[in-house]
């Protein structure tokens, strides 16, 4: 799945669900793709610093799953939960970075596994970190609105 198709857009509901954890790290889903593309961003703060001054591991491991977790979502129309994680990184993601930008592939879309590769990159488009996300989906597809 290496192309994406045209773009879902993000609409509240289900794909944007009040998320305070999200919000509290600042993190946000900033592109959803209807093949289960997504993207996000974490803006950097003080508090997402470890004490060396780089974004701590936490927050990006963090990011990752969130923005892949999102993507689930939007392709399988279902809530998924983090079964397995095999994060990379790369490089220090330094302070002096405002945001740091996550891109969530999915390489399988299941009926009860799906598995994503994720690329966290920084404000110069230098990649920090990358992994491999599988989910497991916790519930059956909704059914689709009614046509008004």
């Amino acid at each position: 799945m290496a192309s994406c198709s045209k773009p879902v857009p993000i609409k509240e509901g289900p794909v944007r669900v009040s998320d305070p954890f999200s919000s509290y790290n600042h993190i946000q889903i900033t592109e959803l793709y209807e093949d289960g593309t997504a993207v996000g961003a974490l803006t950097v703060h003080p508090d997402s610093l470890n004490p060396y001054g780089i974004v701590h591991g936490g927050c990006l491991a963090t990011l990752a799953d969130t923005v892949g977790g999102s993507g689930v979502l939007a392709a399988t129309g279902r809530p998924c939960v983090t079964v397995n994680y095999a994060f990379n990184f790369l490089r220090p993601a330094k302070g002096e970075n405002r945001h740091i930008f996550c891109r969530a592939q999915p390489e399988k879309l299941g009926q009860t596994l799906c598995v994503y590769h994720l690329v966290l990159t920084d404000d110069n488009g230098v990649e920090v970190a990358n992994g491999n996300f599988t989910f497991y989906l916790t519930q059956e597809p909704s059914a689709p609105p009614a046509d008004s």
